[in-house]
């Protein structure tokens, strides 16, 4: 009768300890995912430093929504209401030619990056496959992936801007 007894005590007991080391087990997996994606979901890491001939000229700028009106004043009201969570960017220089500025505004949601770029003309603009949406003008190139917004613009009108823009949103996509 004693082992029965015994044997009770452990199939009771087992349960309980396996489900604390699980909820521990599972608590560090957690922290672990959050710790990984921390810089991932940062969209000022998302600006490389260098890539296909661009480099990066300036330190990253960064803005929350409360404060983006600062950088996108007189729109930034359709970037809030759409959900923006914040916003990074930082000027380039490809190959001593071409200046440009490169813009990713991350939202709550991916519908607010679609909200932002479907609200704006496509007229003029050639789509091209980056991310899950893109357009390429003449001097601007804005794809948008999952919750990001991604806008270049070139401050000069030359026969290699498509291909230089097109670089520099292939790479920042890359890192997303």
């Amino acid at each position: 009768m004693a082992s029965k007894a015994g044997s009770l005590r452990r199939i009771v007991f087992r349960p309980y300890v396996y489900s604390r080391a699980r909820a521990g087990g599972l608590a560090f997996l957690l922290i672990l995912a959050l710790a990984g994606c921390t810089g991932r979901n940062d969209p000022a890491k998302l600006l490389p430093s260098s890539a296909s001939g661009w480099t990066r000229t300036g330190e990253v700028r960064s803005y929350d929504a409360g404060d983006l009106w600062k950088y996108v004043d007189g729109a930034a009201e359709k970037f809030v209401a759409a959900g923006v969570r914040r916003t990074a960017t930082a000027d380039y220089r490809y190959q001593d030619g071409i200046d440009a500025v490169a813009d990713i505004h991350q939202f709550t949601a991916p519908g607010g990056s679609k909200t932002v770029m479907d609200s704006e003309s496509s007229a003029g603009s050639q789509a091209v496959e980056i991310g899950d949406a893109a357009r390429l003008f003449s001097q601007t190139l804005e794809f948008r992936r999952g919750p990001y917004l991604v806008r270049i613009v070139t401050y000069q009108d030359t026969p290699e801007n498509r291909a230089a823009l097109t670089s520099l949103a292939q790479a920042i996509a890359a890192g997303m």
